[in-house]
């Protein structure tokens, strides 16, 4: 429950991330080859479009297994496309500059080896980078340039990927592969086979989808009775963030609570994020010029009545209302 509340429509992504946790829980990862195992408590690779709820599931399992999301790494593997940029992982070999200051990833698990690590766009990254990770996948244990082990048995492993969503064509032009009006299992059927293909053939690395097993998992596009959910808790966020920091009640009249979720879920190509930054267009910013013309005191109401555009940017109309 804790993790629905914060990933919305993708049930089935978060039915399987809890059976993995509740492996990772009784320490099982792996204990089918061997009853001493150092591999990491949990991996999961999530895959599918974009704004879906990949990095935010990743967030939700972070506070779940150690109670803050301040245990969460996240590396953008789109920084490490060249085949040299493993010295940043995992930290410069004797001889070379920076070798005293040691890898990203290697220090900041020793330092905090409780941690989920996500490697976010993991198709991004040189195919030598994802070498380090069979290692990792395998044994539980990456060592530094400065020659010190560090371990992952603590760790959860979490990757992302947006493979099979685009297709880039003999010509150079990039088509989408999948769209949000397939079904789910036309959409899980595409991108699997995109991964498949792109770690068999495009770089030569099945054996890092034989470490990552049955625990890939993709995500759906979001659906537009999904899409009001996530609206509305965007709304509700930005509503109660004015209230407790500026003790401010917004009330939005039905008129105008329609045309923002109207205009807010027109487009879901781009998910969740999409969703965000419309909101922001439609509601945030008239909101922030309405307050700055009306400057209403504190504890007190201000009802908006009216939402329409003017040269091309919404706006907002509102009154002040005292709260007795």
């Amino acid at each position: 429950k804790f993790i629905k509340r914060r990933v919305k429509g993708q049930d089935l992504a978060v039915r399987k991330s809890v059976s993995i946790l509740k492996r990772a829980f009784f320490n099982l990862s792996g204990s089918q080859y061997s009853r001493v195992s150092n591999r990491p408590k949990g991996v999961l690779f999530l895959a599918g479009p974009t704004g879906v709820g990949k990095t935010e599931l990743a967030k939700a399992i972070t506070e779940l297994l150690f109670g803050s999301e301040t245990s969460y790494i996240r590396f953008d593997m789109s920084e490490f496309s060249h085949e040299h940029s493993d010295q940043r992982l995992i930290g410069a070999p004797p001889g070379y500059v920076g070798y005293d200051v040691g890898g990203e990833l290697t220090n900041a698990i020793k330092q905090n080896p409780f941690s989920v690590v996500l490697f976010d766009e993991i198709e991004k990254a040189h195919p030598k980078i994802l070498d380090i990770f069979l290692q990792i996948l395998d044994d539980g244990r990456l060592t530094s340039g400065r020659g010190e082990t560090v371990y992952f048995s603590e760790a959860f492993i979490i990757f992302t990927s947006n493979l099979g969503i685009y297709e880039i064509t003999p010509e150079g032009r990039k088509i989408q592969r999948v769209n949000p009006d397939m079904p789910y299992t036309e959409v899980s059927k595409r991108v699997m086979e995109a991964i498949e293909d792109y770690f068999k053939f495009k770089i030569s690395r099945p054996e890092i989808l034989n470490r990552i097993g049955e625990n890939i998992i993709v995500f759906d596009f979001i659906r537009p009775d999904v899409a009001t959910e996530i609206f509305e808790k965007m709304l509700s966020n930005v509503l109660i963030k004015l209230k407790e920091s500026h003790k401010i009640t917004i009330n939005l009249e039905d008129k105008v609570r329609n045309v923002i979720r109207e205009e807010s879920c027109k487009d879901l190509t781009m998910g969740g994020r999409g969703i965000g930054n419309k909101l922001e267009e439609v509601f945030i910013n008239p909101l922030s010029e309405l307050l700055f013309e009306l400057m209403p005191p504190k504890n007190s109401v201000v009802i908006i009545n009216d939402i329409f555009k003017e040269n091309n940017v919404w706006k907002l109309k509102g009154t002040v209302h005292s709260i007795k």
